[in-house]
């Protein structure tokens, strides 16, 4: 006696079982196909923003607008070029790391609308005067006809920088906590440094350089001047609006001054001193620039005020764009100070 084994579509029942699990797969197939192009569309629809598309389109307008031959001849584009290309760079990397910011898209539409202008009016219109407002091709060939003079200057003046800022901000926090901590000696300092503190310190530079036995001596002392004053005003004012309760609380427990200030005082002003330092180091760094017009023999100011001197506008503009470039680093380095040591605040 044989059996003979029926085929599935000849069973009613297996063929129901198959084409309901086929059923049931086939959605989720659907499913998992379908929803790789819609999150490329998603994505896609986050990057390519109104602002990040105009943008770019500047950036191309900047490109043919160095290859237009214009009415005066540059020495060499390929340094505009590469400007415009790092610049690209840095936008596309902060816009596509930094959250696609909207205000990321905007500061590249202003800067290439700024380039494009320039390059339009000077070179290919010529309807600036030449000596003045020098073409762009020509102030960005200076950076690598000149990079071991600019970089002599930018060393020289973050020498200066370091040491009139770094012993400023030490001293102003620290003397601050302890006036602060102290009553009877805030009462005699904070007047003292509330009329000093507005005063500009750069008016100091004339007479600072004439007393002081160098030039080095002379910038420090603006830069630890124009920093030290409103660096201890605020922090007694930081110390003095310190919550009672941590105040009273270390009191009831017997801590010494220098305990109160270098555990207690100190980390609870860290923040504040930190998030800072985004205002003051600009400001010193403008007090640095301007103390270097006065007889310095290097820096970045000296660079500026030399060239200003024999009328050579092009590396005035490349000094002054030099400048924006170390105070943009400064600034990038302030934030990632911030970010990598104040996770509480």
């Amino acid at each position: 006696m044989t059996f003979e084994r029926k085929p599935v579509a000849d069973d009613p029942r297996l063929a129901e079982s198959a084409s309901g699990d086929n059923a049931a797969v086939a959605p989720s197939v659907a499913r998992t196909t379908s929803s790789a192009p819609a999150q490329t569309k998603s994505f896609a629809r986050q990057v390519l923003t109104v602002s990040f598309v105009l943008a770019n389109v500047l950036f191309l307008a900047l490109l043919a607008a160095i290859a237009i031959p214009g009415k005066v001849h540059p020495k060499t584009s390929v340094p505009f070029y590469v400007a415009a290309a790092i610049i690209e760079a840095l936008f596309l990397w902060r816009y596509l790391a930094g959250g696609r910011k909207r205000s990321t898209c905007h500061i590249a539409i202003v800067v290439f609308l700024l380039l494009i202008v320039w390059e339009t009016v000077s070179t290919d219109l010529k309807l600036t005067h030449p000596v003045l407002i020098p073409n762009p091709e020509n102030v960005f060939a200076v950076f690598p006809a000149r990079w071991e003079e600019l970089l002599k200057n930018v060393t020289s003046s973050m020498i200066l920088l370091a040491e009139g800022f770094i012993t400023s901000l030490i001293a102003g926090n620290i003397i601050g906590l302890f006036v602060g901590w102290m009553p009877k000696v805030r009462e005699a300092v904070y007047p003292i440094a509330h009329v000093l503190a507005p005063v500009p310190a750069i008016v100091f530079a004339p007479y600072l350089v004439m007393l002081l036995p160098s030039f080095k001596a002379a910038a420090v002392a603006v830069i630890f001047l124009g920093i030290f004053w409103p660096t201890l005003l605020n922090t007694i004012l930081r110390v003095e609006s310190l919550d009672k309760h941590i105040l009273d609380s270390a009191r009831m427990m017997g801590l010494s001054t220098p305990t109160m200030i270098f555990q207690v005082l100190l980390p609870y002003l860290y923040p504040t001193v930190a998030t800072g330092l985004k205002t003051q180091l600009p400001t010193a760094m403008l007090m640095l620039v301007m103390a270097e017009m006065y007889g310095a023999t290097s820096g970045l100011g000296y660079f500026v005020i030399n060239y200003t001197n024999y009328a050579n506008y092009t590396n005035v503009v490349a000094g002054i764009i030099m400048v924006g470039i170390v105070v943009t680093i400064l600034d990038f380095l302030v934030g990632l100070l911030v970010r990598k040591t104040v996770k509480w605040n």
